[in-house]
């Protein structure tokens, strides 16, 4: 069974480089093995763990963590946050196995950026509380 994750946040209206923001905050997770493949809906960003393997070797035993960031206004797909105008900016396709790292990540884009929610495909919804 898959599970996902996705960061929520209200669309603006104006030009923003979604990627770029996640980019930051892993570089500052100290994630320095980093692929972008840039398509026209968006970004997929993967990553892993520094360490001695070639980034797509298949003995590596760290997982490649996918992200994909999307410009526009994509995947309004509850009643909730479709009265809140939240979209989706980063979707995690599979959280299984890596959900400390997401959680960290989801915690430190809530810092930077408090207005966001994160949405997980089993209907919870969770927020920043200051």
């Amino acid at each position: 069974m898959i599970c996902e994750g996705r960061i929520l946040e209200k669309f603006e209206r104006k030009s923003i480089t979604v990627d770029c923001r996640m980019l930051k905050i892993l570089d500052a997770m100290n994630y320095h093995r980093i692929v972008t493949i840039d398509k026209s809906d968006g970004s997929l960003i993967l990553f892993k763990e520094d360490n001695e393997y070639d980034f797509f070797d298949e003995k590596d035993p760290d997982p490649m963590i996918q992200i994909i960031a999307y410009v526009g206004i994509k995947e309004v797909f509850t009643r909730k946050s479709r009265k809140d105008e939240l979209v989706t900016f980063f979707r995690f396709p599979d959280l299984i196995g890596i959900e400390l790292t997401i959680l960290e990540i989801v915690h430190r884009y809530m810092e930077e950026y408090p207005n966001t929610a994160f949405y997980v495909d089993n209907g919870y919804t969770f927020r920043k509380h200051h």
